[in-house]
């Protein structure tokens, strides 16, 4: 028999809890997969107690000091499952210093941090692995790093939130203004007390930050991603862009891909109802990639939850372990940068897309006229006008429903902010985009 792939973990909360059981579970079948057994010997959290540790089910040595879990001497493999930007880095950092490989599920360490990770996995000769990054347990990092290798890839669409996916389909399905949905999706469990940086789209734009930098050969910062959150969106809006156009409403991380060019967004959008996307409800995720060879591929399943996250979690560690016990780790990076090359992030004002415009204007003469005007000064074409009567009940007033052609979002801008300085404007307008 060979020797054991011995493993540490820092962080017990709901995905470590998940990671302590299915190694457990699935120890046969995961010492046969990766030819040789996996051990779990030491584990950490700084906010559980011993006595805790041993309700968990945890087998192996416990304690509260990161360091002892990071410079144990025997340990192959760290899993980091703590989550948030520090101090994840600096055990992750110095994890690879030790010698030790890595197994994480943290998409805001890597997001963030993504060059200092990956120079010192290439000064190390370390592995990192990180499928639980994105997606829960839906294998959409190796799909993009191994499964769709041959391919040019032109576009990642996805959803990715699984709060915001629950809180649109609960305001779509049942018609729950925002504040309503989110405190169901909390009392399910579907989101945190402190829900902000789900619903501002601060999450989803981490994933798809990763996903486009592994898809792109180059690091795609956080600040390069235009990032919307679902804290505006109107159930009236909702309702009427179903009724009438049949377009849904998802919170959608976007990466298109030129030979020069990378453009990054986390937005919500209408869809139309045919989409594949359309019928993605409550927590679950999905995922679509457009190779140049293999076409459209889409993932789909659970993006949250302590056994979906597990999942990529153990994965990620038998792929790992497999290596150490072969005596391959680290001999060859996991995600190449080989053919890394500069990309030009699209800048907001540059994106092309089609819009849903609403204005809340005084009913009187030459309203429409004038908005139809300012637009056309902008070069935005205007596809459709609706005016309707009791969809929207913001008092006197009128509502005006515009959808444009594919414009320039810099002339979209100007255009609201012409429009916004005029005296028949009696409330700021709302603008969604529509993802075709």
């Amino acid at each position: 028999m060979k020797q054991p792939v011995k493993v540490g973990l820092i962080g017990l909360g709901t995905v470590g809890g998940g990671v302590i059981k299915l190694l457990q579970r699935n120890r046969a079948l995961i010492e046969a997969k990766a030819g040789a057994p996996v051990e779990l010997v030491m584990a950490c959290d700084k906010a559980v107690t011993p006595e805790k540790a041993k309700k968990m089910g945890l087998r192996c040595a416990f304690t509260r000091n990161a360091e002892e879990v990071i410079l144990h001497p025997d340990i192959d493999i760290l899993i980091e499952l703590i989550g948030g930007y520090e101090p994840a880095r600096t055990f992750v950092l110095k994890a690879l210093h030790a010698g030790k490989h890595v197994v994480t599920a943290n998409k805001a360490l890597l997001a963030k941090y993504w060059g200092d990770v990956f120079e010192h996995i290439r000064m190390y000769r370390r592995l990192v692995y990180f499928e639980a990054s994105v997606g829960g347990g839906i294998p959409i990092i190796q799909a993009i790093n191994e499964g769709l290798a041959g391919n040019r890839i032109s576009k990642i669409t996805g959803i990715l939130n699984g709060t915001t996916n629950y809180v649109l389909t609960r305001m779509s399905k049942d018609g729950l203004d925002y504040q309503t949905a989110l405190k169901q999706a909390q009392k399910a469990g579907f989101a945190e007390a402190d829900p902000t940086f789900d619903v501002e789209g601060i999450d989803a734009a981490h994933k798809i930050a990763i996903l486009a930098s592994i898809a792109s050969g180059t690091w795609v910062r956080l600040t390069d991603v235009v990032t919307e959150g679902i804290t505006h969106v109107d159930p009236r809006d909702i309702a009427f862009v179903r009724k009438e156009f049949g377009y849904v409403v998802k919170l959608l991380g976007i990466a298109k891909l030129t030979p020069t060019t990378v453009e990054v967004r986390v937005h919500p959008a209408l869809i139309h109802e045919t989409h594949p996307f359309a019928n993605v409800q409550n927590e679950y995720n999905a995922i679509s990639v457009v190779g140049d060879a293999v076409g459209d591929v889409m993932l789909y399943g659970k993006g949250a939850g302590s056994m979906a996250a597990a999942s990529a979690v153990v994965s990620d560690v038998t792929y790992l372990a497999r290596q150490v016990a072969a005596g391959t780790a680290g001999k060859l990076p996991y995600v190449s940068n080989e053919y890394r090359k500069h990309l030009k992030p699209v800048s907001k004002s540059d994106i092309r897309s089609r819009y849903y415009l609403r204005f809340t204007v005084s009913d009187r003469p030459r309203v429409l006229a004038g908005i139809s005007g300012i637009l056309g000064k902008h070069d935005v074409s205007i596809s459709g006008v609706y005016q309707p009567e009791h969809t929207f009940n913001d008092g006197p007033g009128a509502t005006i429903l515009i959808l444009t052609h594919r414009s320039r979002e810099g002339a979209i801008e100007q255009a609201l902010k012409e429009i916004s300085r005029k005296p028949y404007l009696r409330a700021k307008a709302v603008l969604l985009r529509i993802e075709e």
